[in-house]
């Protein structure tokens, strides 16, 4: 064997010619590219840019390389790729070792004739990755090239029957004595012999296989010469020229912002919900493997960061997932409890991020989180409200709301805490909140608010009241008549005039002959008689006749009056009623007469 230049020099081995060093050298560098193309591969998918890149560049290098020297004759040993005698990529460790592929499955030989095109670049590539992957199964490189057809790629192989120690003493005598001996099986093709450039003539295109005397890619009887190596390291080859260092940065600093963009997505892409996804999907499998009680427990303390994790990262549909699998382990009800404990702490800063994230993600972010919410169940009140209160969107707060009285429904005492709040407007989404709930028990909870001094608060609790059954609301609504504006004086009105109510008729028969009734704003008169009409009977008729009657002629709006009061009275509709209107309607003081005629017709009308 002659002499072979180390790896990892750049002293040029003696002997050969300076066509022969430089191609050397361009050997060199492009089996080292080829070993760093195989590790990219294997590191990422074949859709990756970096690795459609390293291909391109692969097969791009290798075109220059034969148009400026000719053809390429590589040879292979265990341990090393050679061209000639000059060691090429000498095999660091078992997994930094190109050659042995090619020697295991038979390949001594393989040589490269200008006109390779890149698909026959990428087939190669793709059948080393394949029967270098721990699954390759019965694949061998030998049959793999030779199913690919390829025409500007010639190989020299060893028959299957051959002894392969016995080959290899022959190859050593062959070296030495120039005879190959005939062991090398030549590559079936049918292209052209191909002769290289000062590096010998690749196999005899056409000859068959096993024919004897054929020779080899790397021309064994050829005397072996020495030739230096440029440098090589296992992510670039330093003999590489690129060029100006300012250009080559200028080119770096305008294509970084492109890669750095394309680098951040990738990393959220696979470091973020995938990742989460795959964990979650392999606790999963954990749990249903059979996992003991003690297997459950340490799996839900794992499954309760994860589940933090994602709800910091605002990955809803994971945190739904992860909330699933902790109620399905030992003590995970515990691990979820203390974890609303410590999101409902005033300095939460997973809160925090989480109403903002709720805030600025669309109508379908919302509902995904409304779905984890929902999944999360009655221990969650709390701490929505906690995120209701902190929300600065009106659109996220409203199908909070929603969602919340869902949770507590059955128990919507859960929210009474939150209705001494400071915050007036938190109030009022409480208030909201039981609107959705209904029923009696609301009624109960909103007493304590029903004098709050915010004016918004009180209309949120009249709203609300309106879908509470009357008998419940009743109490509530009497008791925000006082002092009540007249926004809220009218609409408190409305509802009591549901139903016949004897005793809020007293209550309204005393606010129409109060003497400051003429000073009330029109509004409120007008919605007193009217009530007085919807819930009075025939208790009420004596007082309502007198009303008619008194006489103060020089009052303003006193001919307005009697047509409130004789309206009120056909409201009413009783014959009783009737009758006081007949009597009217025959009476001497004209405005009496005008305004119990105008009612009699009024209620005909409506018969």
């Amino acid at each position: 064997m002659g002499p072979q230049a180390p790896r990892d020099s750049t002293d040029t081995v003696e002997g050969l010619s300076p066509q022969e060093a430089a191609l050397a050298r361009a050997a060199s560098a492009w089996a080292g590219r080829l070993a760093r193309t195989l590790k990219t591969c294997r590191l990422y998918d074949r859709g990756n840019p970096t690795v459609a890149r390293f291909r391109e560049e692969l097969a791009a290098a290798l075109t220059e390389l034969l148009q400026e020297h000719g053809a390429l004759a590589l040879r292979f040993s265990s341990t090393d790729v050679l061209w000639r005698e000059v060691s090429l990529y000498p095999a660091r460790s078992r997994e930094d070792n190109l050659g042995l592929p090619f020697y295991r499955d038979g390949i001594r030989a393989l040589t490269f004739v200008p006109g390779v095109e890149p698909r026959e670049v990428d087939v190669l590539v793709d059948a080393l990755l394949r029967v270098t992957n721990r699954t390759a199964g019965d694949a061998d490189l030998v049959t793999l090239l030779w199913d690919a057809e390829l025409a500007h790629v010639n190989v020299d192989y060893v028959s299957t029957d051959a002894n392969v120690e016995e080959l290899d003493s022959d190859e050593a005598g062959g070296e030495e004595g120039g005879s190959g001996g005939g062991r090398l099986m030549p590559w079936p093709g049918a292209g052209a012999a191909a002769g290289a450039s000062g590096a010998g003539s690749g196999p005899a295109a056409g000859s068959a296989p096993g024919a004897s005397g054929a020779r080899s890619a790397a021309q064994p009887g050829a005397q072996p010469a020495a030739t230096g190596e440029e440098p090589r390291s296992d992510d670039w080859t330093s003999s590489d020229i690129v060029g100006h260092a300012e250009v080559a940065l200028g080119q770096l600093e305008e294509q970084a912002p492109v890669e750095l963009a394309r680098l951040r997505d990738e990393y959220e892409t696979e470091g973020g919900a995938g990742l989460l996804a795959g964990a979650l999907a392999l606790v999963r499998e954990c749990l249903d493997s059979g996992a003991t009680d003690e297997d459950r427990e340490q799996l839900g303390r794992f499954i309760a960061r994860l589940l933090q994790e994602a709800m910091a990262a605002g990955a809803w549909s994971e945190a739904r997932h992860a909330a699933q699998l902790l109620r399905a382990c030992t003590g995970g009800e515990d691990l979820l409890a203390g974890l609303l404990a410590d999101l409902c702490k005033p300095d939460s800063a997973i809160t925090s991020d989480i109403v903002r994230d709720v805030d600025h993600q669309g109508v379908r972010g919302v509902q995904d989180f409304l779905a984890f919410a929902q999944e999360l169940g009655p221990p969650a009140v709390d701490w929505l409200m906690h995120v209701i209160a902190e929300s600065g969107q009106q659109r996220t707060r409203r199908m909070l709301t929603r969602t919340l009285a869902e949770l507590c429904r059955q128990s919507p005492e859960r929210l009474a805490p939150w209705l001494s709040d400071p915050r007036w407007y938190v109030v009022r989404n409480v208030v909201h909140t039981l609107g959705f709930v209904g029923g009696g028990a609301v009624a109960g909870l909103l007493k304590a608010v029903r004098e709050h001094p915010e004016e918004r608060v009180r209309r949120e609790v009249v709203a609300t009241l309106a879908n509470v059954e009357r008998w419940a609301a009743r109490p509530v609504l009497l008791g925000m008549l006082e002092g009540a504006g007249t926004q809220i004086f009218c609409a408190v009105l409305h509802l009591l005039s549901s139903a016949r109510d004897p005793e809020v008729a007293q209550i309204l028969l005393r606010y129409l002959l109060a003497e400051g009734f003429g000073e009330r704003p029109p509004e409120e008169r007008r919605a007193i008689c009217s009530a007085l009409g919807s819930v009075g009977d025939d208790g009420v008729l004596p007082q309502l006749e007198a009303e008619l009657h008194r006489s103060q002629w020089l009052s303003a709006g006193r001919e307005a009056h009697r047509q409130a009061i004789a309206r009120c009275v056909a409201r009413i509709g009783t014959p009783a009623a009737r009758g006081v209107l007949e009597q009217g309607a025959r009476c001497r003081v004209a405005g009496v007469r005008s305004a119990c005629e105008d009612a009699l017709n009024g209620a005909r009308s409506h018969d």
